[in-house]
């Protein structure tokens, strides 16, 4: 199950670059034969899944900084001096639950978020930024989606932390319903 997850959100964010470049192509802003427009391409790509990955890293601040006394986070920690860090990897993935109060994983950041990505998308001449930005963001909504199909409450825990009120199952539908519309208007700032 791991592996098809694993797949399935592989083929999510290189399909989305790919399809963006894709688009590129297909207007013209890229020549198939010039070596330059291909480097944009692979600025796109790499900008992409970097900022895909960097949420993952709101996993580490967590284990060594925001709390290092959680028992997930000496057991990860001990697999890291060990320099075991398939286990440690792992260890974190199989408990990802566990993990509360993540940064990236906030209402807030999100918001916080949506002004960068706005910025970067129309202040930012480099591809790669952009596609970071959009990457994170793509890795947020689409975790965001998942939980919410899956699991509304730990979702409503994950998103609204910061935020000391009760979030109807309504209004998490609605916010997600406006953060996707807000992607795709992004989305349309990066095309």
């Amino acid at each position: 199950m791991v592996k098809i997850k694993k797949t399935f959100s592989t083929a999510l964010v290189l399909g989305y670059f790919l399809g963006i470049a894709g688009i590129g192509f297909l207007r013209g802003d890229y020549e198939i034969l010039v070596l330059m427009d291909w480097l944009q391409v692979l600025l796109l790509l790499a900008g992409g899944i970097f900022g895909w990955i960097i949420v993952w890293l709101d996993r580490l601040v967590y284990i060594y900084w925001s709390h290092p006394e959680a028992q997930l986070s000496q057991y990860a920690r001990y697999y890291f001096t060990k320099k075991n860090w398939k286990a440690g990897i792992n260890l974190m993935e199989q408990r990802k639950a566990e993990f509360k109060e993540l940064t990236f994983r906030s209402v807030l950041f999100q918001v916080a978020w949506v002004v960068l990505a706005v910025f970067a998308l129309t202040s930012v001449a480099s591809i790669f930024g952009k596609a970071m930005v959009i990457g994170l963001g793509l890795r947020i909504l689409y975790g965001e989606w998942r939980d919410y199909l899956k699991d509304k409450k730990t979702l409503k825990r994950w998103l609204f932390w910061q935020i000391k009120r009760e979030i109807s199952n309504e209004e998490l539908k609605w916010y997600l319903y406006v953060m996707t519309g807000i992607f795709v208007w992004l989305t349309w700032l990066l095309i």
